[in-house]
This record gives C-alpha cells, structure tokens and sequence, in this order.
C-alpha cells in the first residue's frame, strides 16, 4: 500500500506570495527581456568602448588645463571622469541591469590594466562625495564643480569648479553619445 505524503512544504514557482516575490519576477522578466533583444550585449559593448575611451589618451587632452594632468590632480580628475561615467549609464541606459553590465565590464577591463592610478581612483573617497551632490538635486553641474574644487582642496576657486564642471559635462555628453549609437530596444 502507498504511502500518502504531505507536500504542502515544497514551493513550485507560481504566483507570488509577497511584493518582494513580485519584484524579483519582474527583474527576473526584465532581464530575460534584455537578452532576448540584445540589449546586454549592447550594454557590454558599450562598457567595453567606454573602456577604450577612459583609458585613451585622447580624452586626457581634451582637458582644459594641462595643471590637471599630473600626479594627484590627475588622479582627482579621473575620479571624477569615472564617477561621471557611471552616473551617465545609469542616468541614460534604460535600465539599472543595463548599467550595471555596462559599467561591470568597464571595470572589469580597466582593473586588468593593473594601473596604480587606477587603483587610487577605486580607493577615493570622493564617490560618495559626488554622490550625495547628485542626490541633493539642482544645478548639478555647478555642484559637482564645488565638489571637485573642495576634493582638491581649493574650495570655491573658480578654475577648478570650472574644470570639475567642464569634465563632468563633457562625460556625461559623451556617455550618451556613445548610448546613442548603440541603439537599445525598449
């Protein structure tokens, strides 16, 4: 004679129980949509050329002021530039997976270059500076330009709220320029 079991303890994928199961569906569906459609190769794609385009010596040109170029200044501007970056993907990527993707990639292969600079733009604490500037909302150009001025200790001169500024407009500009030509899918 066959034994009857009680199953009610295992769970089958089904309907959700809760809010947070629903989340994870939708993230769960969002994603499968995002490779479906080619969108997360487009976004490691777009990490991979944004990639090129930090470690390129031509965007370090395009820096007004060749002050900003050597030594700590120059890891200063590149926190910026890379914090920029970020803020750009997740501000213009049409989801937070694509931007994480992007930007996992991008760092992925700028940490295989083993730079020393690198490094020390990784271990700034600057991040969670501009951060909160961006969260506090307004004229956010402006204020990232404080914020790099007062990183590089010389709060309220104009020439380094001037490049900090500069730098972040001219990141954010070309992150999406580079999203552009990418062309995701809705």
């Amino acid at each position: 004679m066959a034994t009857i079991r009680d199953d009610s303890d295992i769970k089958i994928f089904g309907a959700p129980d809760n809010e947070a199961d629903s989340e994870f569906l939708r993230q769960i569906e969002a994603l499968d949509h995002h490779r479906q459609n080619g969108n997360m190769e487009k976004a490691r794609a777009l990490g991979r050329k944004l990639y090129e385009i930090v470690s390129s010596d031509v965007t370090k040109t395009e820096l007004r002021d060749p002050d900003f170029m050597e030594g700590k200044l120059l890891i200063k501007t590149g926190v910026l530039a890379l914090f920029s970056t970020e803020a750009a993907l997740n501000m213009f990527l049409p989801s937070t997976q694509l931007s994480t993707v992007a930007i996992s990639e991008m760092h992925r292969l700028l940490a295989k270059t083993d730079s020393p600079v690198y490094e020390k733009i990784m271990e700034s604490p600057a991040y969670s500076f501009y951060y909160l500037t961006i969260r506090k909302g307004g004229d956010v150009a402006g204020e990232i330009g404080k914020a790099f001025a007062e990183h590089c200790r010389h709060e309220g001169e104009e020439k380094y709220i001037a490049e900090g500024q500069y730098i972040y407009e001219l990141v954010l500009a070309e992150v999406q320029k580079q999203i552009d030509k990418m062309d995701f899918a809705d």
